[in-house]
């Protein structure tokens, strides 16, 4: 589809957000809202995941990957225009989610914080952050989810490339709270705002390649972000010190993996051996063998999607001395073999 018309098809109301508009106006007026409310179908309700605040059972206690991705292809983008006028329900969720202001401006409340956003303002919260977004007007506002657990899979090249961005997820994936949230402020960037429409265009009607599409035009996103608009990012300051030095740690791991011992890291930072092991545990929940472990299969996913190397070479490029061990730690670390993970993302790739 031409792209004007892409532009202007944006802000016709759908389905949903007329659904959210008359609510809205109900609960300007008690008996409108009653009103209202008895009329509700909530087998349609339930069934379309309509939010209700006065509808406990509306409202999941936690958005779940489940909830927004289909997990039976390890879906891993997801990209929807934001409903005007749904209610702003604090909440938290299991995926990355990226809120692009495309035009208008609205309000996100993070952690009791409330932020004021403009057009061109792109927002990435982590999961487990409590936020709540508020559009009550014509503002266009795109909201892209990406799953924690496969965003390393997906993103293996950025996310070692140091920057701000890469740093941000890396600390959020890892780690069992950073920073809450990254803003970065790209004005009326045209090249940024068409990236959206035409995402949102592929998610949509999910034609052949749609998701190559889909991922290779946020991968260009986040490159643009970085090279653009990376002095002027907003973002929480680390509480004190001990944090900056903690997330170093991590960030090392993940550009050492190969060879890397905890000795290796423990003289590279003047602590003892049993002081690294506290401190990575206590920031990520893992033992320094576990995410070593995690930072290699997730390294050799990306190989396993991403190249023709045999399993024994990747075994290799990615620091295990035998295929067999290798192979052995692919299976507990994902549940199947680094061969079926090759064939179910190539299906998936080829969608």
């Amino acid at each position: 589809m031409e792209y004007n018309a892409l532009k202007q098809g944006i802000y016709d109301y759908t389905e949903e957000e007329l659904f959210y508009q008359d609510y809205y106006n109900a609960r300007q007026d008690p008996k409108e809202l009653q009103h209202f409310l008895n009329n509700l179908d909530m087998d349609m309700v339930l069934k379309k995941h309509r939010l209700i605040i006065e509808k406990p059972e509306t409202i999941p206690e936690k958005f779940l990957d489940s909830y927004f991705f289909d997990l039976s292809n390890n879906d891993s983008i997801v990209i929807q225009k934001h409903a005007r006028f749904s209610p702003a329900i604090k909440h938290s969720h299991t995926f990355f989610e990226i809120a692009f202001v495309y035009d208008g401006k609205c309000s996100q409340n993070i952690s009791g914080q409330t932020i004021q956003l403009r057009s061109g303002d792109i927002c990435i919260v982590p999961p487990g952050i409590e936020h709540s977004i508020s559009v009550f007007d014509d503002t266009i506002v795109f909201n892209v989810m990406l799953r924690r657990d496969t965003l390393h899979s997906m993103f293996y090249s950025f996310l070692n490339t140091s920057n701000i961005l890469s740093s941000f997820f890396l600390n959020n994936i890892y780690s069992k709270k950073a920073n809450d949230y990254i803003i970065f402020h790209t004005g009326e960037d045209e090249t940024i705002k068409e990236s959206f429409i035409r995402m949102h265009w592929e998610s949509t009607n999910r034609q052949l390649y749609y998701y190559n599409a889909i991922t290779t035009t946020l991968l260009l996103d986040f490159y643009l972000l970085i090279r653009n608009y990376g002095e002027s990012v907003q973002m929480p300051l680390f509480d004190n010190k001990v944090d900056v030095q903690r997330y170093a740690l991590i960030q090392y791991i993940q550009e050492n993996y190969k060879e890397i011992s905890l000795t290796d890291l423990s003289r590279k930072f003047h602590y003892s051996n049993e002081y690294a092991s506290r401190m990575i545990k206590e920031l990520t929940g893992m033992t320094y063998t576990e995410i070593l472990r995690t930072v290699r299969i997730e390294r050799s996913q990306d190989l396993l999607s991403n190249s023709t190397m045999t399993v024994s070479s990747i075994a290799e490029a990615v620091g295990y001395d035998t295929t067999e061990h290798y192979i052995r730690q692919f299976k507990k670390h994902t549940g199947m073999t680094p061969s079926a993970y090759r064939k179910q993302s190539t299906s998936i790739r080829n969608y």
